[in-house]
């Protein structure tokens, strides 16, 4: 499968871009560099970097910054290349410290002044998740 999508989005299949990418799919979650750095110790950091830029830059990721000093990456549903179309809101529970997407819930549109054009809107609510507040 990571194949595939890295050929759908025209990214050079490496060892690393593959390892990443089924780490992502395989998660299903919101992952910081830190993150990754853990699960892959012998990666180096760079690599691990400019890997993720180049699946921000093909619409395979988008980066969310959630107020903290790390930003964090998501697996895009339908975003194209340079064309994120992630204008959702995230979640951090501030509690078990999770950030998740809520793909089902959009941020309204906003009217901008005459010349003004969106590229991207990121909107972070804090709470407490489904699963904390059982």
């Amino acid at each position: 499968m990571t194949e595939e999508i890295l050929n759908k989005k025209e990214v050079r299949i490496t060892p690393m871009r593959q390892l990443l990418l089924e780490f992502f799919l395989e998660k299903n979650k919101i992952l910081g560099v830190s993150d990754l750095e853990k699960t892959f110790p012998k990666s180096d950091r760079i690599t691990i970097y400019r890997t993720l830029k180049t699946f921000e830059e093909k619409g395979i990721i988008h980066s969310i910054a959630n107020g903290t000093a790390e930003v964090k990456y998501a697996l895009c549903q339908d975003c194209q290349v340079a064309n994120h179309s992630d204008f959702h809101p995230h979640f951090y529970c501030s509690k078990c410290e999770e950030l998740s997407c809520l793909e089902s819930v959009f941020i309204p549109s906003i009217d901008l002044p005459e010349g003004y054009s969106v590229e991207k809107m990121e909107m972070t609510i804090q709470g407490i998740c489904k699963r904390c507040s059982v």
